[in-house]
């Protein structure tokens, strides 16, 4: 259960926690919970960015469209995170779609106007600001970093320690269970590569008993043998 007021539930999230009772009141001026099922959009790519969102709870995913049409993922945001801040300072538009992933997704999203008005009065907003979109760059950076990764397989991999790292949870036998739940065609654009060969090389893994698929997620079974392939 989240607290009651949107102070005390921006002062629960840990980018807000060196902020005083003033200046979560501010930011709580402008601040509307959202409760998001899985697939329901938050914003549109192309909506005025008149609002910024963190994460209380849930995975929310950044898409984009080619020119061709394709939906492409670009980056997984986790509880705590903040999404459309850059676009939502500088007064534009959001670059892409927000989709709630799997499960129940809960947001707080902030108007950008409230935003302003905490940064024009403190320092201790512009350093959570800062350590957001620090956070924010590292989130998308990490797509750049898949897509180098070389082969498909090593692609494969290095989208795999990057959910281990992200979203794992050790689990009692020993293994980590990695709750996100993406669809093939999800992690074939994370990785830039075919949906048919995606599902082969996780078919071989999943036969080799280093993977399983579980209700929400992935359970990885053989960590160490997705860290040998680089």
């Amino acid at each position: 259960m989240f607290a009651d007021t949107p102070v005390s539930r921006l002062a629960a999230l840990a980018l807000f926690a060196e902020l005083a009772p003033a200046e979560l009141d501010v930011l709580a001026r402008g601040a509307q919970p959202r409760r998001l099922a899985a697939g329901e959009l938050l914003w549109l790519a192309g909506d005025r960015a008149g609002v910024f969102a963190v994460i209380e709870s849930g995975i929310v995913e950044i898409r984009q469209t080619t020119v061709e049409g394709e939906g492409i993922v670009v980056g997984l945001f986790r509880a705590g995170e903040a999404i459309g801040l850059p676009a939502a300072l500088e007064g534009g538009v959001f670059p892409g779609d927000a989709v709630a992933m799997a499960g129940v997704v809960e947001v707080l999203a902030i108007r950008a106007d409230a935003l302003r008005a905490a940064l024009a009065d403190s320092v201790a907003v512009g350093r959570a600001v800062n350590r957001a979109l620090l956070e924010h760059t590292a989130a998308l950076r990490a797509k750049i970093d898949i897509v180098s990764a070389g082969s498909v397989p090593r692609r494969l991999a290095a989208l795999m320690r990057y959910l281990i790292a992200r979203f794992g949870r050790p689990t009692e036998s020993g293994t980590v269970l990695v709750e996100v739940s993406l669809a093939r065609e999800d992690i074939a654009q994370l990785v830039s590569a075919r949906v048919e060969t995606v599902i082969r090389i996780l078919s071989r893994w999943q036969k080799a008993g280093w993977l399983a698929n579980r209700a929400g997620g992935i359970e990885v079974l053989r960590e160490d043998m997705l860290r040998r392939i680089t």
